[in-house]
Protein backbone atom coordinates (compact mmCIF):
# COMPACT_ATOMS: atom_id res chain seq x y z
CA UNK A 1 0.00 0.00 0.00
CA UNK A 2 1.22 3.19 -0.83
CA UNK A 3 2.17 5.06 1.47
CA UNK A 4 0.21 9.02 2.32
CA UNK A 5 2.96 11.41 4.08
CA UNK A 6 5.25 13.91 2.05
CA UNK A 7 7.96 13.56 4.95
CA UNK A 8 10.80 11.01 4.36
CA UNK A 9 14.06 10.53 6.24
CA UNK A 10 16.42 11.82 3.83
CA UNK A 11 16.36 14.01 0.66
CA UNK A 12 16.29 13.66 -2.56
CA UNK A 13 19.94 14.19 -2.60
CA UNK A 14 20.24 10.07 -1.96
CA UNK A 15 19.83 9.61 -5.27
CA UNK A 16 23.12 12.25 -6.19
CA UNK A 17 26.49 11.39 -5.35
CA UNK A 18 28.60 12.03 -2.85
CA UNK A 19 31.30 14.70 -4.80
CA UNK A 20 27.78 16.38 -5.89
CA UNK A 21 26.05 16.60 -2.32
CA UNK A 22 29.75 17.67 -0.67
CA UNK A 23 29.91 20.67 -3.43
CA UNK A 24 26.65 21.94 -2.26
CA UNK A 25 27.40 21.48 1.33
CA UNK A 26 30.74 23.66 1.17
CA UNK A 27 28.16 26.31 -0.43
CA UNK A 28 24.91 25.75 2.21
CA UNK A 29 24.78 25.14 5.27
CA UNK A 30 22.69 22.58 7.21
CA UNK A 31 20.29 23.25 10.56
CA UNK A 32 20.98 21.55 13.43
CA UNK A 33 17.97 19.99 13.80
CA UNK A 34 18.41 18.17 9.68
CA UNK A 35 21.52 16.55 10.55
CA UNK A 36 20.68 13.29 10.99
CA UNK A 37 18.45 13.72 7.85
CA UNK A 38 21.43 15.07 5.85
CA UNK A 39 23.98 11.70 7.58
CA UNK A 40 21.17 9.64 6.82
CA UNK A 41 21.15 11.19 2.93
CA UNK A 42 24.98 10.56 2.78
CA UNK A 43 25.13 7.32 4.15
CA UNK A 44 22.63 6.65 1.10
CA UNK A 45 24.33 8.28 -1.39
CA UNK A 46 27.42 6.52 -0.33
CA UNK A 47 26.04 2.59 -0.62
CA UNK A 48 25.12 3.28 -4.10
CA UNK A 49 27.85 5.01 -4.95
CA UNK A 50 29.53 2.00 -6.62
CA UNK A 51 26.69 1.56 -8.24
CA UNK A 52 26.82 5.27 -9.89
CA UNK A 53 30.75 4.29 -10.83
CA UNK A 54 29.35 0.91 -12.66
CA UNK A 55 26.70 2.72 -14.40
CA UNK A 56 29.01 5.48 -15.62
CA UNK A 57 31.50 3.24 -16.75
CA UNK A 58 29.01 1.22 -18.66
CA UNK A 59 27.65 3.99 -20.50
CA UNK A 60 29.55 7.12 -20.10
CA UNK A 61 30.78 6.47 -23.41
CA UNK A 62 27.35 6.01 -25.37
CA UNK A 63 26.06 9.13 -23.67
CA UNK A 64 28.87 11.30 -24.73
CA UNK A 65 28.43 10.42 -28.55
CA UNK A 66 24.45 10.62 -28.33
CA UNK A 67 23.15 13.69 -30.82
CA UNK A 68 19.12 14.27 -31.15
CA UNK A 69 17.86 12.83 -33.92
CA UNK A 70 14.92 15.36 -33.83
CA UNK A 71 14.62 19.11 -32.28
CA UNK A 72 13.80 19.28 -28.91
CA UNK A 73 10.46 20.32 -27.47
CA UNK A 74 10.62 22.67 -24.20
CA UNK A 75 7.90 23.42 -22.25
CA UNK A 76 8.24 26.37 -20.41
CA UNK A 77 5.91 27.84 -18.33
CA UNK A 78 6.07 28.95 -14.96
CA UNK A 79 5.31 27.62 -12.57
CA UNK A 80 1.72 25.65 -11.86
CA UNK A 81 0.73 27.74 -15.05
CA UNK A 82 -0.44 24.23 -16.43
CA UNK A 83 2.99 22.45 -17.76
CA UNK A 84 2.26 19.42 -15.99
CA UNK A 85 -0.88 18.43 -18.16
CA UNK A 86 0.75 19.59 -21.09
CA UNK A 87 3.73 18.12 -20.54
CA UNK A 88 1.88 14.53 -19.98
CA UNK A 89 0.04 14.91 -22.67
CA UNK A 90 2.72 15.20 -24.97
CA UNK A 91 4.80 12.04 -23.60
CA UNK A 92 2.00 9.84 -24.55
CA UNK A 93 3.23 9.81 -27.88
CA UNK A 94 5.69 7.25 -28.31
CA UNK A 95 8.04 9.09 -30.00
CA UNK A 96 8.41 11.15 -26.82
CA UNK A 97 11.73 11.11 -24.66
CA UNK A 98 11.19 12.65 -21.04
CA UNK A 99 12.88 12.78 -18.08
CA UNK A 100 11.27 10.61 -15.47
CA UNK A 101 10.68 11.15 -12.14
CA UNK A 102 13.15 7.96 -11.12
CA UNK A 103 15.40 9.79 -13.36
CA UNK A 104 15.06 12.62 -11.46
CA UNK A 105 15.69 10.95 -7.80
CA UNK A 106 18.28 8.73 -9.66
CA UNK A 107 19.75 9.93 -12.55
CA UNK A 108 23.44 8.03 -12.13
CA UNK A 109 21.27 4.68 -11.81
CA UNK A 110 18.97 5.31 -14.13
CA UNK A 111 19.63 2.76 -16.92
CA UNK A 112 20.78 -0.67 -14.93
CA UNK A 113 19.23 -0.57 -11.56
CA UNK A 114 15.66 0.37 -12.32
CA UNK A 115 14.61 -2.90 -12.20
CA UNK A 116 14.70 -3.06 -8.90
CA UNK A 117 15.24 0.15 -7.32
CA UNK A 118 11.87 1.72 -9.13
CA UNK A 119 9.48 -0.34 -7.77
CA UNK A 120 10.88 -0.38 -4.22
CA UNK A 121 10.73 3.55 -3.94
CA UNK A 122 7.52 3.54 -5.92
CA UNK A 123 6.40 1.56 -2.95
CA UNK A 124 7.78 4.50 -0.29
CA UNK A 125 6.93 7.52 -2.56
CA UNK A 126 2.99 8.49 -1.55
CA UNK A 127 0.52 7.87 -4.45
CA UNK A 128 -0.30 11.57 -4.70
CA UNK A 129 1.36 14.60 -4.64
CA UNK A 130 1.05 17.51 -1.94
CA UNK A 131 -0.84 20.20 -2.43
CA UNK A 132 -2.58 19.37 -5.77
CA UNK A 133 -3.21 15.96 -5.33
CA UNK A 134 -1.72 14.83 -8.72
CA UNK A 135 -0.92 11.14 -8.80
CA UNK A 136 3.06 10.49 -8.69
CA UNK A 137 4.71 7.89 -10.08
CA UNK A 138 8.32 6.70 -10.87
CA UNK A 139 7.64 6.26 -14.63
CA UNK A 140 5.25 9.72 -14.96
CA UNK A 141 7.30 12.89 -16.72
CA UNK A 142 8.95 14.85 -14.31
CA UNK A 143 10.79 18.35 -14.49
CA UNK A 144 14.45 18.85 -15.82
CA UNK A 145 15.70 20.61 -12.72
CA UNK A 146 14.83 18.31 -10.20
CA UNK A 147 17.52 15.76 -11.80
CA UNK A 148 19.85 18.43 -12.56
CA UNK A 149 20.07 18.99 -8.70
CA UNK A 150 21.32 15.43 -8.51
CA UNK A 151 23.68 15.48 -11.23
CA UNK A 152 25.60 18.87 -10.51
CA UNK A 153 24.95 21.87 -7.95
CA UNK A 154 23.83 24.72 -10.05
CA UNK A 155 19.84 25.33 -10.14
CA UNK A 156 17.56 27.29 -8.25
CA UNK A 157 15.50 24.21 -7.11
CA UNK A 158 18.23 24.23 -4.18
CA UNK A 159 15.28 26.30 -2.35
CA UNK A 160 13.55 23.26 -1.41
CA UNK A 161 16.07 21.93 0.40
CA UNK A 162 17.67 25.45 2.02
CA UNK A 163 14.68 27.42 2.38
CA UNK A 164 16.53 29.81 4.48
CA UNK A 165 18.55 30.86 1.57
CA UNK A 166 15.75 31.61 -0.82
CA UNK A 167 16.75 34.77 -1.80
CA UNK A 168 20.83 34.41 -2.20
CA UNK A 169 19.73 30.68 -4.30
CA UNK A 170 17.67 32.72 -6.77
CA UNK A 171 20.12 35.72 -7.14
CA UNK A 172 22.53 33.61 -7.93
CA UNK A 173 21.30 30.79 -9.71
CA UNK A 174 18.36 31.82 -11.37
CA UNK A 175 20.37 32.84 -14.60
CA UNK A 176 22.40 30.01 -15.51
CA UNK A 177 24.01 31.50 -18.25
CA UNK A 178 25.42 34.32 -16.33
CA UNK A 179 27.41 31.29 -14.25
CA UNK A 180 31.19 31.17 -14.12
CA UNK A 181 32.66 29.25 -17.18
CA UNK A 182 33.72 25.77 -15.38
CA UNK A 183 30.08 25.31 -13.64
CA UNK A 184 28.22 26.43 -16.83
CA UNK A 185 30.24 23.87 -18.55
CA UNK A 186 29.29 21.65 -16.03
CA UNK A 187 25.60 22.44 -16.33
CA UNK A 188 25.74 22.08 -20.15
CA UNK A 189 27.72 18.69 -19.81
CA UNK A 190 25.19 17.45 -17.19
CA UNK A 191 22.02 18.81 -18.91
CA UNK A 192 22.98 16.59 -22.37
CA UNK A 193 23.73 13.26 -20.16
CA UNK A 194 20.42 13.65 -18.48
CA UNK A 195 18.75 14.16 -22.38
CA UNK A 196 20.81 11.16 -23.72
CA UNK A 197 19.76 8.95 -20.62
CA UNK A 198 16.28 10.53 -21.54
CA UNK A 199 16.26 8.76 -24.66
CA UNK A 200 17.74 5.78 -23.96
CA UNK A 201 15.60 5.10 -21.06
CA UNK A 202 12.24 5.44 -22.57
CA UNK A 203 12.87 4.89 -26.09
CA UNK A 204 11.55 8.32 -28.01
CA UNK A 205 13.08 9.85 -30.84
CA UNK A 206 12.06 13.58 -29.75
CA UNK A 207 12.84 14.60 -26.75
CA UNK A 208 9.74 16.44 -24.73
CA UNK A 209 11.17 18.60 -21.61
CA UNK A 210 9.14 20.44 -19.01
CA UNK A 211 11.37 23.25 -17.63
CA UNK A 212 9.87 26.95 -16.04
CA UNK A 213 13.84 27.24 -15.12
CA UNK A 214 14.26 27.40 -19.07
CA UNK A 215 12.20 30.87 -19.03
CA UNK A 216 15.26 32.91 -18.22
CA UNK A 217 17.68 30.44 -20.63
CA UNK A 218 16.33 31.23 -23.84
CA UNK A 219 19.92 32.40 -25.14
CA UNK A 220 21.24 29.34 -23.84
CA UNK A 221 18.94 27.07 -24.90
CA UNK A 222 18.68 27.90 -28.39
CA UNK A 223 22.59 28.05 -28.63
CA UNK A 224 22.90 24.13 -27.48
CA UNK A 225 20.01 23.38 -29.34
CA UNK A 226 19.47 25.73 -32.17
CA UNK A 227 16.41 24.38 -33.68
CA UNK A 228 14.74 23.54 -30.32
CA UNK A 229 10.85 23.94 -30.30
CA UNK A 230 9.12 26.00 -27.48
CA UNK A 231 5.92 25.97 -25.98
CA UNK A 232 5.41 29.22 -23.87
CA UNK A 233 2.02 28.24 -21.33
CA UNK A 234 0.71 31.11 -18.77
CA UNK A 235 -2.70 31.58 -16.28
CA UNK A 236 -3.67 34.72 -14.65
CA UNK A 237 -0.39 35.51 -11.91
CA UNK A 238 -3.25 35.80 -9.14
CA UNK A 239 -3.59 32.17 -9.87
CA UNK A 240 0.36 30.73 -9.89
CA UNK A 241 1.87 33.23 -7.51
CA UNK A 242 -1.41 32.27 -5.05
CA UNK A 243 -1.02 28.16 -6.04
CA UNK A 244 3.03 28.37 -6.16
CA UNK A 245 3.17 29.66 -2.61
CA UNK A 246 1.29 27.24 -1.11
CA UNK A 247 2.91 24.17 -3.24
CA UNK A 248 6.31 25.54 -2.33
CA UNK A 249 5.08 25.65 1.56
CA UNK A 250 3.79 21.73 1.16
CA UNK A 251 7.06 20.50 -0.19
CA UNK A 252 9.25 22.26 2.34
CA UNK A 253 8.20 19.32 5.37
CA UNK A 254 9.59 16.54 2.77
CA UNK A 255 12.67 17.60 1.73
CA UNK A 256 13.92 20.76 3.76
CA UNK A 257 17.39 21.03 5.41
CA UNK A 258 16.73 24.03 7.35
CA UNK A 259 14.18 25.94 8.97
CA UNK A 260 11.81 27.85 6.33
CA UNK A 261 12.65 31.80 7.45
CA UNK A 262 9.71 34.07 9.08
CA UNK A 263 10.21 36.17 6.42
CA UNK A 264 9.31 33.61 4.05
CA UNK A 265 6.23 35.20 2.06
CA UNK A 266 4.53 35.66 -1.15
CA UNK A 267 6.75 38.53 -1.97
CA UNK A 268 9.47 36.06 -2.61
CA UNK A 269 7.49 34.07 -5.23
CA UNK A 270 6.09 37.31 -6.34
CA UNK A 271 10.11 38.47 -7.12
CA UNK A 272 10.59 35.34 -8.85
CA UNK A 273 7.46 35.10 -11.27
CA UNK A 274 8.22 39.02 -12.24
CA UNK A 275 12.13 38.08 -12.91
CA UNK A 276 11.48 34.77 -14.88
CA UNK A 277 8.92 36.51 -17.03
CA UNK A 278 10.86 39.69 -17.39
CA UNK A 279 13.52 37.10 -18.91
CA UNK A 280 10.99 35.85 -20.95
CA UNK A 281 9.44 38.99 -22.30
CA UNK A 282 13.00 40.04 -23.09
CA UNK A 283 14.48 36.80 -25.34
CA UNK A 284 11.65 35.62 -26.65
CA UNK A 285 12.45 37.38 -29.79
CA UNK A 286 15.18 35.32 -30.23
CA UNK A 287 13.55 32.44 -30.85
CA UNK A 288 12.29 32.07 -34.45
CA UNK A 289 8.09 32.35 -35.05
CA UNK A 290 8.17 29.10 -36.12
CA UNK A 291 9.65 27.54 -33.29
CA UNK A 292 7.46 28.87 -30.66
CA UNK A 293 3.92 28.32 -29.10
CA UNK A 294 2.06 30.81 -26.47
CA UNK A 295 -0.63 28.96 -24.82
CA UNK A 296 -3.51 30.37 -22.25
CA UNK A 297 -3.88 27.65 -19.86
CA UNK A 298 -7.27 27.95 -19.21
CA UNK A 299 -8.06 27.85 -22.86
CA UNK A 300 -6.21 24.82 -23.54
CA UNK A 301 -8.31 22.86 -21.45
CA UNK A 302 -11.35 24.50 -22.95
CA UNK A 303 -10.42 22.29 -26.13
CA UNK A 304 -7.17 19.74 -25.65
CA UNK A 305 -7.41 17.93 -28.94
CA UNK A 306 -7.94 21.07 -31.32
CA UNK A 307 -4.78 22.55 -29.07
CA UNK A 308 -2.46 19.66 -29.46
CA UNK A 309 -3.09 19.52 -32.95
CA UNK A 310 -1.99 22.81 -33.92
CA UNK A 311 0.93 22.39 -31.85
CA UNK A 312 1.59 19.13 -34.26
CA UNK A 313 0.87 20.81 -37.00
CA UNK A 314 2.96 23.81 -36.48
CA UNK A 315 5.85 22.35 -35.37
CA UNK A 316 5.50 19.17 -37.60
CA UNK A 317 5.53 16.46 -34.33
CA UNK A 318 4.37 13.73 -36.79
CA UNK A 319 0.42 12.40 -37.78
CA UNK A 320 -1.35 13.43 -35.02
CA UNK A 321 -4.44 11.56 -36.04
CA UNK A 322 -2.76 8.63 -35.48
CA UNK A 323 -1.90 9.36 -32.15
CA UNK A 324 -5.37 11.04 -30.91
CA UNK A 325 -6.59 8.20 -29.09
CA UNK A 326 -3.42 8.23 -26.61
CA UNK A 327 -4.30 11.36 -25.44
CA UNK A 328 -7.81 10.70 -25.24
CA UNK A 329 -6.63 7.49 -23.05
CA UNK A 330 -4.68 9.50 -20.90
CA UNK A 331 -7.44 12.55 -19.92
CA UNK A 332 -10.37 9.24 -19.44
CA UNK A 333 -7.44 7.32 -16.76
CA UNK A 334 -6.61 11.10 -15.36
CA UNK A 335 -9.61 12.95 -14.44
CA UNK A 336 -8.66 16.87 -12.65
CA UNK A 337 -8.32 16.06 -9.31
CA UNK A 338 -10.12 16.82 -6.54
CA UNK A 339 -8.75 20.02 -5.49
CA UNK A 340 -10.37 23.25 -4.92
CA UNK A 341 -7.13 25.83 -5.31
CA UNK A 342 -7.25 28.51 -2.77
CA UNK A 343 -8.37 31.97 -3.69
CA UNK A 344 -5.60 34.27 -4.45
CA UNK A 345 -5.30 36.52 -1.10
CA UNK A 346 -5.67 40.34 -1.41
CA UNK A 347 -1.26 40.36 -0.40
CA UNK A 348 -1.10 38.71 -3.65
CA UNK A 349 -3.46 40.75 -5.33
CA UNK A 350 -1.87 43.70 -4.26
CA UNK A 351 1.73 42.56 -4.86
CA UNK A 352 0.68 41.40 -8.91
CA UNK A 353 -0.86 44.78 -8.97
CA UNK A 354 2.32 46.69 -8.11
CA UNK A 355 5.29 44.68 -9.66
CA UNK A 356 3.59 42.65 -12.20
CA UNK A 357 1.00 44.49 -13.84
CA UNK A 358 3.08 45.20 -16.95
CA UNK A 359 3.08 41.55 -16.95
CA UNK A 360 -0.36 40.78 -16.44
CA UNK A 361 -0.92 43.54 -19.47
CA UNK A 362 1.65 41.56 -21.89
CA UNK A 363 -0.28 38.01 -21.45
CA UNK A 364 -4.13 39.85 -21.86
CA UNK A 365 -5.00 39.45 -18.57
CA UNK A 366 -6.92 42.08 -16.79
CA UNK A 367 -7.31 42.92 -12.69
CA UNK A 368 -10.85 41.01 -11.95
CA UNK A 369 -12.53 41.96 -9.21
CA UNK A 370 -14.12 38.42 -8.65
CA UNK A 371 -10.74 37.51 -7.39
CA UNK A 372 -10.63 40.33 -4.57
CA UNK A 373 -14.19 39.27 -3.55
CA UNK A 374 -13.21 35.81 -3.92
CA UNK A 375 -10.22 36.51 -1.49
CA UNK A 376 -12.52 37.50 1.08
CA UNK A 377 -15.29 34.79 0.37
CA UNK A 378 -13.39 31.51 -0.13
CA UNK A 379 -16.32 30.03 -0.95
CA UNK A 380 -16.92 31.84 -4.10
CA UNK A 381 -15.62 30.46 -7.04
CA UNK A 382 -12.31 30.89 -8.22
CA UNK A 383 -12.53 32.77 -11.40
CA UNK A 384 -10.91 34.74 -14.19
CA UNK A 385 -12.27 36.33 -17.09
CA UNK A 386 -9.91 34.66 -20.18
CA UNK A 387 -8.72 37.33 -22.83
CA UNK A 388 -7.79 35.32 -25.49
CA UNK A 389 -7.76 32.07 -27.49
CA UNK A 390 -5.22 29.85 -28.45
CA UNK A 391 -1.88 32.12 -29.32
CA UNK A 392 0.20 31.56 -31.39
CA UNK A 393 3.06 33.05 -32.92
CA UNK A 394 3.20 33.22 -36.47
Amino acid sequence: MRRNSFRFPVTTLAGSSIKNIAAMHNIHHVDPEYRLKFMLTCFVAGILEPLNLAERLLWQKRIRDHRLQNPPVFIIGFWRSGTTLLHNLLCQDPEAAYTTTFQTVFPNLLLTQSWWLKPLINHLLPAQRPYDNMSMDMDFPQEEDFGLMNIQPSTIYKFFLFPAEFDRIIDHELFTGKLAPHLLSKWQEAYRGMIAKAVFNTGGSRYVGKNPCHLTRIGLIREMFPDAKFIFIHRHPYKVIESLYHFILSVYPGVQLQDVPTDFSRRKVVNLYKRAMDAYFRDRDQIPASNLIELNMDDFVRHIPGNLKEIYDKFGLGDFNKVSSRFNQYLEKNPAPEHKPKPPALETISLVDHYASGIMQKLGYSRNTAFASASQNPGKLFQFVPTKKLQKVL
